[in-house]
């Protein structure tokens, strides 16, 4: 009777923290998804980044590299990305049917792999709906004066 009843426990305190895990907010529009995607690397939620990231997903850094969505969520996860603070402005957002083209500049200070960074960058992010949801599908930053 005792294994039962820790086992009915533990069954609903999984069930429960899962639940609990995804509780991301899901994009109203794709300057919503954009900024949602940087308010996850502000707050370094690997979590969120997965659920607002495209399958196909890539980011353009500085120097041209690329990399891929399951690369950006385990570098913030295992804290090889850390972003101190930052602040978006001049968000502007073109909307073609179920694809938008959200630019801007983010003012961050933010650390990778401990070599630090703090000025203003110019992004440019692309956000697509589909299955009704929307998501990023790449990301571009480049450094701005």
């Amino acid at each position: 009777m005792m294994k039962q009843l820790l086992t009915i426990f533990l069954l609903t305190f999984a069930s429960v923290t899962a639940y609990a895990q995804d509780n991301t907010p899901q994009p109203t529009d794709g300057t919503d998804c954009s900024n949602l995607f940087f308010q996850a690397l502000l707050d370094e939620n690997a979590t969120a980044i997965s659920s607002l990231v495209a399958n196909d997903f890539t980011v353009t850094n500085f120097n041209g590299q690329t990399i891929d969505g399951r690369a950006l969520q385990q570098a913030i996860g295992q804290g090889y990305i850390i972003v101190d603070s930052g602040m978006l402005t001049g968000t502007r957002t073109r909307t073609y049917g179920d694809v938008a083209v959200v630019q801007g500049f983010w003012n961050v200070s933010a650390r990778i792999q401990n070599n630090g960074f703090n000025g203003n960058v110019a992004y440019t992010t692309v956000c697509v709906r589909s299955g009704g949801k929307w998501k990023v599908a790449t990301a571009q930053f480049t450094p701005a004066q």
